[in-house]
């Protein structure tokens, strides 16, 4: 940076030194008039899709999507995990963008919403020794069903719970859904396939099985309105070409496939 030195001479004394002190500050620390890059938060308790790992890091598919987003798009983001619930404030309160969310037509127009991440596949999760039958989401109204709290299952689920009459009893991850069954505590945990495989245990996943019931949804990141358009742009331009160049499922692959 160079300093304005043709300005000297027209200066008052004590603006001088302002200024002179001011320039000097830039030059050793050039990043304190920068803004912190935005965050995006993750669920910390969706394994294998995003989930805190020993050492405390983001870990998961969702986090490598977005590392590897990053690294080709050159934007600065601050990738963390943290409780589905804290996540889901942080977003309404546009602290931070929400990483793997379902979109609906209520968050298409509150957020902007990314290209997908990944194409999730909800199943129901039931005891082996259960009488449910179902191969669609409206069939199982009668049970009583756990939901993980701000998921929306799309048009499917929106559309059966329009007449009302569900008994629905939420949990705030998928790993209570999973628990609250194991304990007889619900009869269904309507939760995603790849977390109902690798949550629970091999002593409890010899007692549940699970019945695919017609819901395929994209995960994507919700951004508010305070991260700036052109980081927005540039990661779904990433996105797109790790698509079609097949990072992404090479991605899915490498994290989800046992």
């Amino acid at each position: 940076m160079m300093l304005p030195w043709g300005l000297l001479p027209h200066l008052s004394m004590p603006v001088l030194r302002m200024v002179v002190v001011m320039v000097l500050t830039l030059l050793v620390h050039p990043a304190a008039g920068s803004a912190a890059p935005p965050v995006v938060l993750c669920n910390d308790e969706h394994f294998p899709l995003s989930y805190r790992d020993d050492a405390g890091r983001p870990a998961g598919l969702y986090p490598e999507i977005l590392r590897e987003a990053v690294r080709r798009s050159g934007v600065q983001l601050d990738i963390r995990v943290a409780p589905w619930t804290r996540a889901l404030r942080a977003l309404e309160t546009g602290e931070a963008a929400l990483g793997g969310a379902f979109a609906t037509t209520r968050a298409r127009g509150q957020w902007r919403v990314s290209l997908p991440l990944y194409l999730a596949r909800i199943v129901a999760v039931l005891p082996q020794d259960s009488t449910v039958a179902a191969s669609r989401v409206a069939e199982l109204k009668p049970y009583r069903t756990c939901i993980v709290e701000g998921w929306n299952y799309g048009p499917p689920l929106d559309s059966a719970l329009a007449d009302g009459g569900w008994n629905l009893d939420p949990a705030p991850s998928e790993a209570l859904c999973l628990r609250k069954l194991e304990a007889g505590r619900v009869q269904v945990a309507l939760v995603g396939e790849a977390g109902a495989q690798r949550l629970t245990d091999s002593a409890v996943s010899t007692r549940m099985r699970t019945v695919l019931v017609g819901l395929e949804l994209p995960v994507h990141v919700f951004w508010p309105l305070t991260v700036p358009d052109e980081t927005v742009r540039r990661m779904d331009v990433a996105l797109r070409h790790m698509n079609e160049d097949g990072t992404l499922g090479r991605i899915v692959r490498r994290v989800i496939e046992p």
